[in-house]
């Protein structure tokens, strides 16, 4: 949206503070401007040719690179020079025709003669035939295309190398063959289960004696991990050495290249018998390349035709860039220390061919002093650099702020300045050749030009004479200089004193800022890079718009020598961070600018430098833009491709096998922003991309959500397909405009610490909270109930974001349950506010009317915002973040708890007092007591209260009542929970059951056959399907939730609507941005639709793990007759709706609201997210809360004659699963009972009362099932144990017809039995208690027939039918089977229970308590069997006794199988749960190992043959198990394992978890402190994982939001450097569970041919 209306400019802030720029269309046109602006990228001389006069001259060929707008893409072009020369000066160059722009060329290079030329070319494949794109080599001669080679059809390698990297396309002396690099060829991989057909048996003796074919499918590689090269080289994992011979048309790879290095950069030897290239060490593994000089990499010889390969430099050191001389005796290569800082000061360092020696011909420069060679900090030396004697080269390198040309002469180490008498600025060679020397030139405030000279001959160097070939004008009202700054003495590094540094300052030299602009600080990233005296863009339209800018170059950054460069390192976040500010307050003391208007702009470390500033220096800045910002050293280092950059910045030495260390996280963590947070309060606004590998973006998410919590403004673009640079075209511009629109909106249009209201920043009322009153008996009947509301707001002013605006209302209750309009003729509002204007400063009283509309018009004061009763509700205390006492509740009233404002709605109308603008954003309700139009209230439909683009019953009826924020749009795509038989051409997406009286039928909601096409809303009767709704093009919501703790279908009573939960509707596209098409204007008529302009880049937070498409969830209602669908309002903007149902009279809905303030926590297998029952009155829009708070509330059942409601609740916080208690609401009283309570620890016998609730576990059992093998024949009294509630829901349908009676399924130890729960008698009955089946889940109930399947681990499940006897006779009820599932032969299983000793491994507050683990054995096959043991996941889950596949399988294989259900398990108490809080890592390990002892005592097992087989958390245990027993188990697999608990605050959609279960507390304000990160380290398995000998198998979900697959990374690379054998499987497409079909298949079989090959193939079953 534009932040301020043009064309009339805002109004400034304050008198003295001069305005900017004050449209964002003119900054657009800016931006356009100065865009368009070519950079050139090469360079290349023709050979020379001589006129028929005897003169010379020769074609120069150009690229240059240019941002399109309106493509959203960068463009190359080529243009072409002539330049005469008579071979010591310029005689005449100039342009030799237009540009014209160059498509899909990826290299091109130019052969020795000048007379071919190579071209890499790419090509898109088939679409039809669903090719990949395809790459072709050309060769051209002259005007003509000789050669055309498809490499892809070859098939001899992956994709041809164009980085400049590893990339090379070298022609040998000959000029017969070419030289490239390219991706190894993989081998071809296919599925364990890949079905083929068959072939026919026609094979003869000599056809079985031929080998087999090279390129036959390798089985289950598809998913094996490929390590590659990080960041912008994610596609680069295995280079190898090609040869394209040009007459035969062949390629052949080149052998000989060490498998332990990585080639590139390569060029023919001078006698064409050979290559010489540079190998990077790839072992133990790779490490991020890009913009790392300091990769351990040597210079090699391969000889063509000996195979044999040669070392020519050292092979401790780090080299690339090697350049070979014009007479082919010299290789000039540069030299950097392995490990230590990414960039420093280089050797140069000359290899001579024949003689086989090297020397140095340029050491690092200690320091740098003026006037002399400041040392060589070019990332690459220019790919033509030697003269035409062989014996000089020319480079570029930073000087300080500038750019400088230098020649060398390699024999004395001389270096000349080829600029020195040139304008000041930055300079960069692009060629030379035969001393022709072409150069392009830029400042600040100047385009890049091209610029080309002779080089003189040796010794005359410095009179080179540059002429200008392509000229651009200088930016017009920018000036610019370069500063230097010495520290003081107490900031001068102890050990390199007397270190100075320089920055850039750009400020407007004319216009209305001129004067007294606003500052925009600019720290570089790197940290070891430089901002040289070039041209940059942003700074650039930044200081057109009217802003100064100062880019530093602070202690570190290269051009000031090696000692600058060493000085940082240990020093990050205080050196530099004193630097930045020291040059911030010298220059707002020596120059004219603005020190109430300072902001910061930073990228990696620039962003975290910036973090810091606002932070330690929170008075001095306004405003901050960060992009990719480094936040937390600590948790980058499991998650970056340069891990080694966060330990040798904080100044610890990295060792690839070395272990995190809870002293070194420490530092790490003292030296991160995260650690000032609490002191921030400047608004923030973060970039991110999402392919970030150097600083993943999880390091600003973190960040935001620190800021949210603490009620920081702060705003997050999310950048998708972009990585670390943000270098899109599209990115880099609408990143721009928000970062101008940011330093607008908190700069320019607020004067100190103040903001004017705009669409932007404006307030929002957000939920309305109410206090009832005791009621008051009237004379006349009836009571009387007084009401205060209060209702939050934002207020624009960062230094207390929240305010508090109050009425208060009197109802009348003529009956209990009879709620009756208001007697009074006004609500009031009184907001605890400065008003603007003498009339609004009048208290506003009970009996007083403020104005709506016309002023002294009746009315109401502000719109009716969404009501939320909280019964037997109290004030609540102010918390502020940084100050108490901020905001109270109105006159008289006590201050409230602060709540998180929602985003800002669209301006109110212009009418309103400006007392009351906040409020009036909130629409009005559907009656105005007190005014002219007041009516009686009426019943009305449910269109009434709906958002409809109908006619609306009541014409006074506005649209909704909450803020419609623009939300994406979602397609639907998920899974049907279970299939019904229905006739449809489509796929089904999703299904509802038939209607309230089982009449209409069911409804059902299908995909199209194409992904493309949209869900329809299909009902159907008996006769067929009776409607059909196409919900896309609707576009009332975006994509319906079929599946996950959100998603309902629901049938009103009256079966004529459907009640469904979707994605709230994503906005309509907005017109195209001002930046992209020029002139584009918003026309006047939709001005209100311009806040959703330049919006599409916005970061919506989702639920995490397995809801990632879920946000903002909507209550949509179809009506079936009309067809129409309409979403609700009322529901409160802090909550999100989920689980609905109609309410008994279908006036209203029941829902659960889950809170998703500050920010949204994983809610996946959580059942401790605070969340509430609500009822939403559908006509008045009247939101009532009806559970207990702060509670964590769900799954809402409505018995069938519609009096109560059942539901689950337990606490917020604590374990993510736990204990529930079963609470019962009366409808018509709205009393809650608690019908089972939380039970702490079972007990055996008949009539236990759990505890606190009064339930009892009635009456008596079945007799057992002869052969049961269970723990309640071996000890009957836990037969009768209730152990308490651990369902995450409800089933759909669980009242029996009764009304009284509920059924569910829930864990009860190592089974999950059926309970029959009497909710008056709070009675429960076990029905399913010792069957043989261990696991028994209930499908559905109705008119008291019971569905429900029932499976064990050696049986698949069995659907079975019963009718439920009347009440107290139901232990005679008895199961029918319908579908019937045959045993699996061969697989016996048992429980054992589990004793822990008395020696301390339990905590005294909950004492020992055994545990159980299931064991399923091979029946019929020679004992004894190696043994797999598996902890489950969770911690707080449970191996129940139902079928599983996987483990069935690997019985059948001859394994035996040990399922944990260790302390801590559900099903066993809360008491058990309790147990293993502050104990993870220790307990559930101890546990684990003792269950394992046990079998191995009681079964016939092979102790010396142990395997472990888990995921998530029992992968955590199963390492610490590897790691404290290394000679007991013998292999191991591991499914996205928790390794690294510190290292998952950041990355985890759970960042809860890592605190509970270590036994610390959790708030949304935590940041990790350096206490909590030494604890979680000392727990996690990777501190000892030194220890581990077995081979390991990691099986990785590249999608797990849970547990990042960073945490497997960082294992696996841990593994391989210590030598451990590691294999891992990354999946693509899977998350945490990876449920996949193919993903679970693939997974499988990798495990079970991982245990057969290291545990020796066991005897297999018959």
């Amino acid at each position: 949206m534009s932040l301020v209306p043009a064309p009339a400019p805002c109004p400034p802030a304050s008198p003295r503070v001069p305005q900017v720029l004050p449209s964002l269309e003119e900054v657009a046109g800016l931006y356009r401007e100065l865009s368009q602006h070519p950079g050139l990228s090469t360079a290349c001389l023709g050979p020379d040719v001589t006129t028929q006069y005897g003169g010379k001259y020769c074609s120069l060929y150009t690229e240059w690179s240019q941002r399109d707008l309106a493509r959203a893409e960068s463009i190359k072009s080529c243009r072409q020079y002539l330049v005469f020369h008579d071979g010591t000066s310029i005689v005449y160059a100039g342009p030799a025709g237009t540009c014209c722009e160059i498509k899909d060329e990826l290299l091109s290079r130019e052969s020795p003669s000048g007379a071919l030329k190579a071209v890499l070319r790419k090509a898109a494949g088939k679409e039809k035939e669903k090719e990949k794109e395809k790459q072709f080599l050309e060769v051209w001669d002259q005007n003509r295309k000789v050669k055309s080679i498809d490499l892809t059809a070859l098939d001899k390698h992956g994709s041809v190398y164009d980085d400049d990297q590893f990339g090379c396309l070298a022609w040998s002396h000959s000029e017969t063959h070419l030289l490239y690099v390219a991706e190894k060829k993989r081998p071809k991989a296919e599925s364990f289960f890949q079905s083929k057909a068959p072939e026919l048996d026609c094979t003869t003796d000599e056809d079985l004696e031929r080998p087999k074919k090279p390129d036959a499918p390798v089985k289950g590689e598809q998913f094996v991990y490929h390590e590659d090269w990080g960041e912008t080289l994610s596609t680069r994992s295995v280079p190898v050495l090609c040869v394209l011979d040009i007459e035969g048309s062949s390629v052949s790879v080149l052998e000989g290249v060490p498998e332990h290095v990585s080639p590139g950069q390569a060029f023919w030897s001078p006698d064409d018998t050979g290559v010489v290239f540079v190998g990077w060490w790839h072992e133990p593994f790779r490490l991020g390349l890009r913009h790392c000089t300091n990769r351990r990499s040597a210079l090699f010889y391969v000889d063509l035709t000996g195979g044999n390969c040669e070392l020519l430099s050292e092979d401790t050191r780090a080299v690339w860039s090697p350049r070979l001389s014009p007479d082919r005796c010299r290789i000039a290569y540069l030299e950097n220390s392995a490990l230590g800082p990414h960039q420093q000061c280089s050797r140069l360092l000359m290899y001579d061919w024949y003689t086989e020696h090297t020397r140095t011909v340029l050491e690092a420069v200690p320091r740098q002093a003026w006037g002399t060679f400041p040392g060589i900090y070019c990332s690459a030396l220019p790919a033509l650099c030697w003269a035409a004697d062989s014996r000089r080269l020319v480079l570029d390198t930073a000087q300080r702020s500038q750019q400088d040309v230098f020649v060398v002469d390699t024999q004395t180490g001389a270096t000349t300045s080829l600029t020195a008498g040139a304008p000041q600025g930055s300079w960069s060679v692009l060629t030379i050749d035969r001393d022709l020397l072409v150069a392009k030139f830029s400042t600040p405030s100047c385009p890049p030009t091209l610029k080309v000279a002779v080089l003189p001959s040796a010794g005359q160097e410095a009179q080179v004479q540059w002429v200008c070939l392509q000229d651009a004008p200088p930016v017009p009202s920018i000036s610019w200089s370069i500063r230097t700054l010495q520290p003081p003495p107490e900031q001068e590094h102890p050990q390199y004193g007397g270190l100075d540094f320089d920055a850039i300052l750009l400020r407007p030299s004319e216009g209305p800022t001129a004067q007294k602009p606003p500052l925009v600080v600019m720290p570089h990233g790197g940290p070891h890079t430089v901002f040289s005296a070039g041209w940059t863009l942003y700074p650039a339209v930044l200081c057109r718009v009217g802003f100064a800018v100062l880019l530093v170059n602070y202690r570190g950054s290269l051009g000031f020598g090696q000692d600058s460069v060493n000085s940082l390192p240990g020093n990050v976040g205080t050196q530099d961070v004193r630097d930045v500010q020291l040059c911030v307050e010298r220059v707002l003391q020596e120059e004219l600018l603005d020190s109430s208007r300072v902001a910061l702009v930073g990228g990696s470390h620039g962003g975290f430098l910036a973090c810091h500033l606002i932070g330690q220096f929170p008075d001095t800045y306004h405003a901050c833009v960060v992009r990719n910002p480094v936040v937390n050293i600590a948790s980058m280092v499991t998650t970056t491709d340069i891990p080694d950059w966060c330990l040798t910045e904080t100044g610890l030495p990295y060792v690839p096998a070395a272990l995190p260390d809870p002293a070194q996280w420490t530092e790490m963590l003292q030296k991160s922003p995260i650690r000032y947070v609490d002191r921030v309060r400047t608004p923030v606004l973060l970039m991110l991309g999402e392919d970030d590998r150097r600083v993943p973006p999880k390091q600003g998410l973190e960040y935001y959500r620190a800021l949210k919590a603490r009620g920081v403004p702060t705003r997050l673009l999310w950048y998708p397909g972009n990585n670390h640079s943000l270098a899109g075209v599209e990115a880099e511009a609408d990143g721009f405009m928000n970062i101008v629109q940011w330093l607008l909106e908190h700069l320019v249009l607020r004067g100190p610490r103040r903001v004017l209201p705009n669409k932007r920043c404006s307030s929002a009322l957000g939920l309305s909270v109410m206090v009832l009153q005791p009621p008051v008996p009237r004379d006349h009947g009836g009571v009387t109930q007084q009401r205060v509301e209060m209702s939050r707001c934002q207020l624009p002013a960062p230094r207390c974001p929240s305010w508090v605006c109050t009425r208060q209302r009197v109802w009348h209750w003529s009956q209990p349950g009879g709620l009756h309009m208001p007697w009074h003729p006004a609500p009031l509002w009184s907001c605890r506010r400065r008003r603007p204007s003498a009339a609004a400063e009048r208290p506003h009283g009970l009996g007083e009317t403020v104005g709506h509309g016309k002023p002294g018009g009746a009315g109401r004061g502000a719109a009716e915002p969404p009501r939320l009763l909280l019964p037997g509700a109290q004030p609540l205390p102010c918390h502020h973040p940084r100050r108490a006492g901020c905001g109270g509740g109105g006159p008289g009233l006590p201050p409230l708890h602060r709540v998180q404002p929602a985003r800002p709605a669209p301006p109110a109308a212009p009418a309103l007092q400006p007392a009351l603008q906040p409020a009036a954003r909130w629409r009005r309700p559907c009656c105005q007591p007190g005014s002219a139009q007041r009516r009686d209230p009426q019943p009305v439909g449910l269109a009434a209260g709906l958002r409809d683009g109908a006619a609306r019953p009541c014409p006074w009826l506005q649209p909704p009542c909450r803020p419609q924020a623009s939300q994406p749009g979602l397609a639907v795509g998920a899974a049907p929970r279970r299939a019904h038989p229905l006739p449809a051409a489509g796929p089904r997406v999703a299904g509802g059951n038939a209607g309230a009286r089982g009449s209409l039928g069911r409804w059902v909601l299908r995909a199209g056959r194409a992904c493309a096409e949209p869900p329809l809303a299909q009902v159907w009767d008996g006769c067929g399907r009776s409607h059909g709704v196409d919900l896309t093009a609707l576009g009332k919501h975006g994509r319906v939730y079929t599946e996950g703790p959100f998603a309902c279908l629901a049938w009103s009573r009256s079966e004529t609507r459907l009640l469904y939960v979707a994605e709230r509707s994503q906005p309509r596209p907005p017109k195209p941005s001002p930046w992209l098409v020029p002139g584009a204007a918003r026309p006047a008529e939709e001005e209100e639709e311009e806040e959703e302009e330049g919006e599409q880049f916005v970061y919506r937070e989702d639920w995490g793990e397995a809801l990632s498409t879920c946000s903002v969830p909507v209550l949509c209602v179809l009506d079936i007759e009309g067809s129409s669908i309409s979403v609700l309002d009322g529901v409160p903007e802090h909550v999100s709706p989920g689980q609905a149902l109609w309410s008994p009279d279908d006036t209203g809905v029941v829902f659960v609201g889950w809170w998703h303030e500050p920010f949204r926590l994983g809610l996946s297998a959580c059942s401790n997210r605070r969340s509430g029952i609500f009822h939403l009155e559908v006509a008045s829009r009247r939101c009532e809360l009806l559970s207990a708070q702060p509670r964590a509330a769900c799954s809402p059942r409505l018995s069938p004659d519609g009096r109560r409601l059942l539901y689950l609740e337990g606490a917020v916080g604590g374990p993510h699963r736990q204990c529930l208690q079963l609470r019962m609401l009366t409808w018509q009283t709205r009393q809650t009972v608690t019908v089972l309570d939380v039970v702490q620890e079972p007990t055996g016998g008949e009539s236990h009362a759990a505890s606190g609730a009064g339930c009892c576990w009635g009456g008596r059992m079945p007799p057992p099932v002869p052969g049961a093998t269970t723990p309640a024949q071996q000890c009957p009294a836990l037969l009768a144990a209730f152990t308490g509630i651990y369902a995450a829901e409800l089933p759909p349908r669980c009242w029996a017809a009764d009304s009284r009676r509920a059924l569910l399924g829930t864990p009860q130890r190592s089974r999950t039995d059926l309970l029959l729960v009497d909710t008056e008698a709070a009675a429960v009955t076990n029905l399913t208690a010792g069957s043989p089946e261990g696991c028994w889940e209930l499908l559905t109930i109705q008119w008291d027939l019971l569905v429900a399947t029932c499976s064990a681990p050696h049986r698949p499940p069995r659907l079975v039918v019963a009718e439920l006897p009347p009440l107290g006779q139901e232990l005679s009820l008895r199961w029918v089977t319908v579908e019937d599932a045959p045993t699996v032969p061969g697989i016996t299983w048992k429980t054992l229970m589990v004793r822990p000793p008395c020696g301390g491994q339990s905590p005294a507050p909950h004492g020992i308590q055994p545990f159980e683990a299931l064991l399923l054995s091979p029946a019929g096959s020679m004992a004894p069997h190696p043994l797999v043991v598996c902890p489950h996941g969770g911690p707080h889950a449970v191996f129940d006794a139902r079928w599983r596949p996987s483990m069935a399988a690997l019985c059948r294989l001859g394994f035996a199988v040990l399922l944990v259900n260790y302390r801590g398990s559900l099903g066993f108490g809360q008491a058990s749960i309790d147990s293993l809080l502050s104990r993870v890592g220790e307990q559930d390990v101890a546990d684990t190992q003792l269950a394992v002892e046990q079998a191995l005592r009681s079964e016939p097992l092979d102790s010396r043959r142990l395997a472990l087989l888990a995921g998530s958390h029992g992968a955590f245990i199963a390492l610490h198990l590897l790691a404290r027993e290394p000679k007991r188990y013998q292999v191991c697999a591991l499914r996205n394992p928790v390794s690294n608990l510190p290292a998952l605050l950041g990355t985890s959609d759970i960042p809860d978890w890592r605190y509970v279960s270590l036994g610390l507390p959790y708030s949304f304000e935590r940041v990790p402190r350096a206490e909590d990160v030494a604890t979680m380290l000392q727990r996690s398995p990777i501190a000892q994982v030194h220890r581990v000998r077995a081979p390991v198998l990691l099986c990785v979900g590249a999608r797990d939001r849970r547990v990042s697959p960073t945490q497997a990374l960082e294992l696996y690379r841990v593994l391989r450097a210590s030598g451990v054998p590691a294999r891992l499987l990354w999946y693509p497409e899977g998350g945490h569970a990876l449920a996949g079909t193919e993903t679970e298949a693939d997974v499988f079989g990798n495990c079970a041919r991982w245990f057969l090959q290291h545990l020796r193939q066991p005897q297999h079953s018959p």
